[in-house]
This record gives C-alpha cells, sequence and structure tokens, in this order.
C-alpha cells in the first residue's frame, strides 16, 4: 500500500485540506470533468466523487468515479475530507481512503500532521477493477470531527507526485435528521377519559429540516385531538413537543394501533402505538401496564452511483 502521508503531500499541493467533526451526517457529491486528466486513460480520469460522514459514528463511505475501468492503467486512489482555512481546504486532520484502483484491499487513515502521523485501519472496498471505486470505514477514531471540504486525487502507483487527476474540493454539507419520541399512552385507557400522549419530534443532524408535519392515523372509537399538525422547520439539535388528547370511546376495540407519521421532506419516522382500553375487571383478574417511550430516528441516504435516487436509513438516536 502506498504511504498515506507521502500521498497526501501531493494532495496538499493542489489545495486539497481535511479536518473534523462531532454529531449527525455530511454529504458531498459532485460530478468532475470526463478528459481533464493528465493521462489519457480512461481509468485515470476522475468524473465524479462521493462522501458520507456521521460524525457521532465516524461511520466514513465514500466513492470515486472513474471514466472507464482502470484495465492496465491503475492507479492510487485517494478520497479525503477535511476543513478549509483561510488558504483553502487544507486544515487538518485528514479523514478517508487509499487504495489501488485494480486491488481489493483498502485503508482508511486520519492524518494528524503533515508528516503523516494518525491511526489507520482496514476499509472495506466494494468494488475493484472497476470505473466506480466505493468505500466504507466506521471506527470511533473517526468520530467527532469538522470536517467539510472532500477531495478525490489519482497518482502514480509509488509516486505521489506524479498526479493524473483530481477532484475537488468539494463541500461537505450538514443533513438534517428526523426522531420522534412518545410518551402517554402505555397504561390502558378509562373509557370517555382524555389521555395526553406527548410528542417530541427532534433534529439530531447538522442542519435545519424542511418544515414538519404529524399526523395521526384513525381507528374505531378513537378520537385525537388535534389529529394533524403542522411544525416549522427544526434547527439542527432542536425539538419541538406536541401533546395530543387521545379518547378511546366505549365502542372502541380492546386493543387499538395507533399510527403516528412525522414526516419533513424526504425524512419520514413512522410509530405505531398499542393503547388498551380497559374492561370492567373479572374476579382475579387486572390491567398491567407501563408508559415507556418509544423512539425513532431516520435520516436521508442519496445513492448517486446507485440508480436508487436514495433510501431512508435507521440511525442512532
Amino acid at each position: 500500500m502506498q504511504r498515506f502521508g507521502v500521498c497526501l503531500l501531493a494532495v496538499a499541493g493542489v489545495g486539497l485540506a481535511l479536518a473534523s467533526a462531532a454529531q449527525g451526517n455530511f454529504i458531498a457529491a459532485a460530478a468532475d470533468p470526463a478528459g481533464d486528466a493528465v493521462d489519457p486513460s480512461a481509468g485515470r480520469d476522475i468524473i465524479g466523487a462521493w462522501m458520507s460522514y456521521d460524525r457521532r459514528s465516524g461511520e466514513l463511505i465514500g466513492a470515486v468515479q472513474l471514466r472507464g475501468v482502470p484495465g492496465g492503467a491503475r492507479a492510487f486512489v485517494s478520497l479525503f475530507a477535511g476543513t478549509r482555512t483561510a488558504t483553502g481546504c487544507n486544515g487538518l486532520p485528514y479523514a478517508g481512503f487509499g487504495s489501488y484502483s485494480d486491488e481489493f484491499g483498502a485503508s482508511w487513515k486520519r492524518l494528524d500532521d503533515p508528516a503523516g502521523a494518525g491511526p489507520s485501519g482496514d476499509a472495506e472496498k466494494l468494488a475493484y477493477r472497476d470505473a466506480v471505486q466505493r468505500f466504507e470505514a466506521t471506527d470511533s477514531q473517526l468520530a467527532g470531527h469538522r470536517l467539510d471540504c472532500v477531495l478525490a486525487t489519482l497518482t502514480e502507483p509509488g509516486n505521489p507526485a506524479n498526479v493524473y487527476d483530481t477532484a475537488g474540493p468539494f463541500e461537505l454539507v450538514g443533513q438534517p435528521a428526523l426522531s420522534m419520541r412518545m410518551r402517554g399512552a402505555g397504561r390502558p385507557f378509562k373509557p370517555n377519559r382524555a389521555r395526553k400522549l406527548r410528542i417530541t419530534l427532534a433534529n439530531p443532524g447538522d442542519a435545519a429540516t424542511s418544515p414538519v408535519r404529524l399526523r395521526l392515523g384513525r381507528a374505531r372509537g378513537l378520537r385525537a385531538k388535534p389529529a394533524k399538525k403542522s411544525l416549522g422547520a427544526i434547527d439542527p439539535g432542536a425539538r419541538r413537543t406536541v401533546t395530543v388528547k387521545l379518547t378511546l370511546k366505549g365502542r372502541a376495540r380492546a386493543a387499538t394501533r395507533l399510527k403516528v407519521t412525522a414526516s419533513a421532506g424526504e425524512l419520514i419516522v413512522r410509530e405505531k402505538l398499542r393503547l388498551r382500553l380497559r374492561r370492567p375487571s373479572k374476579p382475579g383478574g387486572g390491567n398491567g401496564g407501563t408508559d415507556r417511550p418509544t423512539k425513532t430516528c431516520t435520516r436521508w441516504m442519496p445513492d448517486p452511483f446507485g440508480g436508487t435516487g436514495g433510501s431512508l436509513i435507521l440511525v442512532a438516536c
């Protein structure tokens, strides 16, 4: 494996700088002109790059798209993220991936100084000898940094001073997330007696959400007031609590499933609550129950190379 420290001296020479973050998800994606590489080989010409970074978990996912398969024109692929300074995208530490384009092995690296000192480890490479070079790694030593820019670089194997092509730096943009926590519906309901359900919507991400909409489903004998609620955008780290009055009438089922949906643009969180109606107790019977909160979190993960357009994924709340 080509040494990261030496390779990134070439990266720094073209204006790369990478740094740290801590809580949420960031995404960078951009195209690069075809045919701008110093080498005419399709496997040494970058036409796009993508990276996702979760600063809470230290999850780093990235991809570099080449104009064609490497074939005999192998290169050393570097995809790193960092922070911008007054002189460009050249702050420390760097965090990212390195691999030969025609090999399956890959590594992640965090560089804490220009000499290349810092922790490293094996990264998962999902494709090799392929026009799309994909990488994944999750490690606590990658977590907690304020990364805000990304650069992809192709260099000659064993000679990082010979740069075939670069793409970027691209902006690493913070993404919103949406979580929902509910409390107040665990114990059995008395017929026709209202109960307060507290629904807390939070944004554990790194950008404001679009306006949030809350909707409660319908069921026989169930009354929810309000059943719909429109909220404004939720800033990063902020939360909103909505209090809903729930009533189960005597004709309601003994166990009622209540669907609760919160949405903010592409972000959708769904939860089902089991509401129990208290019936007259039989001798020796009883009605237990606890009021445990439920919580669900989602964020949107684009898929610029897979053709799916992206998908919602569950994340740690």
